[in-house]
């Protein structure tokens, strides 16, 4: 729904030159996870007027963002996703992998698979630890609870889950926020599989944890979901935060426009380019357009602040392409370097993922999602009850999750080995001051195995592991999914062009540390003995990726090279961290050099969280909404008493 006012007000344009015709005080660039967050929160005071300029649609119908069931069926999707994908990557075969981020309101949140988590208390103090004060558990608690609206799960799907998922949050006050949380169910088709593949994990040494949100996200339990109990289908940004406010007369947002440069004040600019602790660049405006007409653009105008929450993939490009950034880069496209902050880009990292598929035996005891796939007229009636009471398979979503440190299966894991090796690897490496911090602190995590490393995921059908084998007509199959999130490996995303049009260069340098590939390679076997291990291996038929002559660590090694994918979640490519070690943001996610640019999305994340990031992302630009408003204050107040100094004087 589009809703156009002659003043422009009350919701949703896509008239460019329309959205231009207003000055805001806050111009947002990017309307998603962080950039609605901030929208809502920023236009709460109706005194003063925020502009949004996003590049996708606002489409609050479209069944793939809105049915739970069909999640995954949106990436690739042109109307959806960004279709970004990284540079080869020598770590994994020379392949490029895609990173999906959402081209749409709502950006990745509209994306993701559902799941709703947070990291651990140390690694959200390890922000704070890098320099940035005010950033740790204890700040962001508060938003986390401020932000959800909790329904408690049920008890007796899971072997040791006594207590209701999700009751801890509840207890602690998480009832009233913008974010309808949840869990799976019977109503959801969670199915018996989920029951025999925890009792596998802990015959194999995993734990249960029914508190997972408390500081201590390790452990295995049933996993919270952003999706509304009640009306069955996605929380994402725009209906949690979007929609409830449209109708404020002061918040404006654009549709279908991607920003293409940002405007400084001329006035101040730097003298000295290189000094960027004693620059002051104020920015003033936002150029945008279309790739279906390059040759038009509009300049919005910003009269307090510009923030950047176009994602860690699009922020860092947004800036360079602004002449803030690496000198020598943009030097090289002879762009005029305005500020030359060489971080810009750099830290980028990422998580990776892989996919085991294994085919049941004929006969097993119980349904898995693939009957729907076998059935038609199985499809359809899940499809009809889906649109009669919002239950059934297409109301599913992956119901349990893992994290573990390397420490819970020592039998898979020799962490002084490990540790010992990346050590030598690193002292080696030419790294950043920056880099040499996180690794500090990651390295103290990984050894004092308090910490999620690893993660794994289940799902009771096939087609998901991305395979030389089809799935065979009428067969059923289980799916386990590995992730490593703490790699050490990081890289950097750069434009090569000066087409603000065309995607910039991700390069996660995946696998740049052996520790990286070993944990994968051990991971994914560790996880084939234990879906051989009773119970759920007593119904398996066979495994069919990898396939079952898959043993030593070498061929693990190459099967996860050749397969893997990333799990999206690209963070650090413009690092909050003090300007000495190479932040590019301040504890504030100021661009350092400037006065009121800033930079709010998961760019700004120093060290990936142990974690799927939206929840974190939320909570973050939940916090630095009241940062904001409350530097507006202090702004306001300082101004009133100057004033009042002022007529006393005369």
């Amino acid at each position: 729904m589009v809703i156009v006012s002659q003043d422009l007000h009350l919701g949703v344009t896509t008239d460019h030159a329309k959205f231009a015709s207003q000055t805001y005080d806050y111009l947002i660039v990017g309307g998603g996870s962080a950039g609605l967050v901030l929208a809502n929160r920023l236009s709460a005071n109706p005194a003063y007027t925020v502009g949004v300029i996003e590049a996708g649609q606002y489409l609050p119908d479209e069944p793939l963002i809105n049915v739970p069931g069909l999640f995954g069926h949106s990436l690739g999707n042109a109307s959806l996703d960004w279709n970004i994908a990284t540079t080869l990557q020598p770590g994994i075969h020379n392949r490029s992998l895609p990173q999906p981020r959402g081209k749409v309101l709502g950006g990745s949140s509209a994306l993701t698979y559902h799941n709703y988590n947070r990291g651990s208390r140390q690694e959200y103090d390890s922000w704070a630890e890098l320099g940035n004060e005010g950033w740790n558990w204890d700040s962001l608690f508060p938003y986390f609870t401020k932000m959800d609206n909790v329904v408690p799960g049920e008890v007796g799907f899971l072997p040791g889950l006594n207590q209701k998922p999700g009751l801890a949050n509840v207890l602690d006050g998480a009832t009233s926020g913008p974010v309808a949380v949840g869990y799976n169910n019977n109503d959801t088709a969670i199915t018996p599989w989920v029951k025999e593949w925890h009792q596998s994990w802990l015959n194999n040494g995993a734990y249960m944890n029914a508190d997972p949100e408390g500081g201590n996200s390790t452990g295995m339990t049933i996993t919270a979901r952003p999706v509304d109990p009640v009306k069955g289908v996605r929380v994402y940004a725009t209906n949690a935060y979007l929609e409830p406010v449209m109708q404020r007369k002061n918040l404006f947002v654009l549709t279908g426009a991607e920003a293409t440069k940002l405007y400084f004040d001329q006035n101040s600019l730097p003298a000295n380019i290189n000094n960027v602790t004693a620059s002051q660049l104020v920015a003033t405006g936002v150029e945008y357009g279309t790739p279906l007409n390059v040759t038009q653009r509009n300049h919005a105008k910003a009269n307090i602040e510009v923030i950047l929450s176009a994602g860690s993939l699009k922020s860092p490009q947004l800036l360079e392409l602004s002449g803030v950034g690496n000198k020598t880069l943009l030097d090289s496209l002879n762009i005029k370097t305005i500020l030359n902050l060489p971080e810009v880009g750099e830290n980028l990292q990422d998580h990776l993922e892989w996919n085991q598929d294994y085919l049941l035996k004929e006969g097993a005891p119980y349904e898995t999602w693939d009957v729907y796939r076998n059935d038609p007229a199985r499809d359809k009636a899940a499809w009809a009850e889906y649109a009669a009471n919002r239950t059934g398979v297409y109301n599913s979503s992956p119901a349990t999750l893992g994290f573990f440190p390397l420490q819970t299966f020592p039998d898979a894991f020799n962490v002084s080995e490990l540790v010992t090796e990346l050590d030598k690897e690193f002292a080696a490496a030419n790294v950043s001051a920056i880099r040499k911090k996180q690794f500090q602190i990651q390295r103290r995590h990984l050894v004092e195995g308090q910490v999620t490393q690893l993660e794994v995921a289940f799902l009771a059908k096939g087609g998901i592991a991305h395979s030389n084998y089809p799935v065979i007509p009428g067969r059923s199959y289980l799916t386990a999914i590995t992730f490593f999130l703490r790699p050490f490996s990081a890289g950097s995303v750069h434009i090569n062009n000066t087409n603000p049009f065309s995607a910039a260069l991700a390069d996660p340098n995946y696998n740049q540390f052996s520790l990286d590939w070993k944990v994968g390679a051990l991971w994914t076997k560790f996880a084939r003995k234990v879906m051989l291990s009773n119970p759920i291996g007593q119904w398996i038929e066979r495994p069919v990726q990898p396939s079952a002559d898959t043993d030593t660590l070498e061929e693990w090694d190459d099967f996860c090279r050749e397969w893997t994918i990333s799990v999206w979640h690209p963070v650090g490519s413009t690092s909050m961290a003090p300007r000495e070690i190479g932040g590019v943001v301040s504890n504030k996610m100021v661009v350092y050099g400037t006065k009121n640019l800033r930079v709010v999305d998961a760019g700004s994340l120093p060290i990936n969280i142990a974690a799927h990031t939206v929840a974190t992302i939320y909570a973050m630009a939940e916090r630095m909404s009241d940062i904001i408003i409350n530097d507006r204050r202090t702004t306001v107040l300082n101004q009133s008493i100057r004033d009042n100094i002022g007529k006393n004087k005369k």
